[in-house]
Parts: structure tokens; C-alpha cells; sequence
């Protein structure tokens, strides 16, 4: 059997119950506030605003933990998954030297010209 935990349920509760017995209090002590407060209908929106939470947190489906124990958590899908396998193999590794990835962004600069000047050659040869 569930044992209940007392001092939850009375700092649950505590904010309603002192609320409501202030304004009871407060529409005896006072015509005005109990004009407004039971004439008006204040008393019971108030008290209803205030009693929302503690008896959802009471009555309803538990706390947060016991929700979300049994949930698992979202899997990406396969196209984040690839993604993230290729900018991972992008990456260059953090123990590259600054000297060998110089040397590498060259390479590529010259391959980069060879392909622009054999577009170049290609375009000029449309042309004529």
C-alpha cells in the first residue's frame, strides 16, 4: 500500500486553506469585503483558482517522475543519424597539426583552379 507523504500533502494544501480562511475571515471582519467577496461571486472564483492545483496534484495521474519513468526518449531519425556521421567525418581531428591541414587546403585550392580553368577552356572552346 502507498504510504502518503504528509509534509507534501500540507505544503501542497497550505496555499488554499489559508487563502480561503483569510477571505472567510476577511467577509466577517469587514462588510465591504463581504459584500464583494459573496455577493460578487469573488469568494468562489478565487477559491476554485486556488483549489485547482492541489487537487490535480492529489487526484491525478502522480508526479512528474512517476510519469516520465516509463517514457523512452526520442531516436533520431535516419537522415539525422547519417547527417551526423558525415559533419562527423568532416571534422578534422583535433590532434591534426595546423601544418598538415595547410597543406591539405593547398592541395585542394589546386584542384579547385584545375577544375575552374578546364570549365574556363571548356566555355571559351562553346563559345568559338
Amino acid at each position: 500500500m502507498n504510504s502518503i507523504d504528509w509534509r507534501r500533502l500540507l505544503k501542497l494544501w497550505k496555499t488554499p486553506l489559508l487563502g480561503i480562511s483569510g477571505m472567510i475571515l476577511l467577509g466577517y471582519w469587514s462588510e465591504v469585503a463581504q459584500f464583494f467577496l459573496f455577493t460578487h461571486h469573488l469568494f468562489w472564483i478565487f477559491a476554485i483558482i486556488l483549489l485547482l492545483n492541489p487537487v490535480y496534484e492529489t487526484f491525478g495521474p502522480g508526479d512528474a517522475k512517476t510519469r516520465k519513468k516509463g517514457r523512452m526518449p526520442p531516436q533520431p531519425s535516419a537522415k539525422a543519424w547519417a547527417r551526423r556521421k558525415a559533419h562527423k567525418r568532416e571534422r578534422a581531428p583535433a590532434s591534426e597539426n595546423a601544418a598538415v591541414r595547410l597543406v591539405q587546403l593547398h592541395k585542394q585550392k589546386e584542384a579547385v583552379d584545375r577544375q575552374i580553368e578546364n570549365l574556363t577552356d571548356k566555355h571559351r572552346a562553346n563559345r568559338n
